[in-house]
């Protein structure tokens, strides 16, 4: 049965134009039947900002023309981005992103993800093609079940690229059953860059997605499973 879940969510996507439906949503992937229990339920479990398998598009480093080693940008800023989305959760307010449902937050995966991550096809000239979703439900499937996220749903914010020269971060929201680490909906989003540095740079994307998630899309992806 968790094998037929991971299939059809790999098989259904709805291909949306962002302009005209979601303000950040590019695609949807999941089925209306099964999607639907994301929507109805209480509670969930906030993963954080998974960069294991991020593209790095055009200079990234600390002006024009810079570049920072891929390791440096690992080491020093993956994280740092989750620890400040756990910090300033009235800025990043995934709770009121996703309808003002209860959120508990559990990074410890993730922490540990991107810090072992490989850097060796992270580095990327030009623009990419997006991952897909067996990639995405293979790193899923890494997260660790702690004691504060043994069952339910949990969500977690998949890095695909940063693009330097879009100003642009692009993201799969993923929503996922937690005992099974199965994929049960998931949402291709892009989130807006901006501020100092090169952390809060790279963070306002992240910003940017909670925001119109709330303001628009978290309501948008409902109504298109429901309807």
């Amino acid at each position: 049965m968790r094998k037929f879940l991971v299939i059809v969510l790999l098989l259904t996507c709805f291909s949306l134009s962002a302009a005209s439906k979601g303000k950040i949503t590019i695609q949807m992937m999941g089925t209306k039947a099964i999607s639907s229990s994301v929507f109805n339920a209480g509670d969930f479990v906030f993963f954080g900002v998974d960069y294991s398998k991020v593209r790095l598009i055009g200079d990234h480093g600390h002006g024009s023309g810079t570049n920072m080693p891929v390791e440096y940008i690992r080491d020093t800023y993956f994280n740092q981005i989750n620890e400040l989305i756990l910090n300033e959760t009235k800025k990043y307010d995934f709770s009121k992103a996703i309808g003002g449902k209860s959120l508990k937050y559990d990074f410890s995966s993730v922490f540990k993800i991107n810090k072992a991550a490989g850097t060796e096809n992270m580095k990327a000239p030009t623009e990419v093609e997006r991952h897909d979703m067996k990639i995405i439900s293979q790193m899923v499937k890494q997260y660790s079940i702690t004691q504060k996220s043994k069952s339910g749903y949990g969500m977690v914010l998949i890095a695909d690229q940063m693009n330097k020269y879009q100003s642009t971060a692009y993201f799969f929201v993923v929503f996922f059953d937690i005992s099974s680490k199965t994929p049960v909906f998931a949402a291709y989003v892009k989130g807006k860059a901006g501020g100092f540095g090169y952390r809060n740079f790279w963070a306002g994307a992240v910003a940017d997605v909670a925001k119109q998630m709330k303001k628009s899309d978290w309501e948008y992806w409902e109504k298109s499973i429901k309807e």
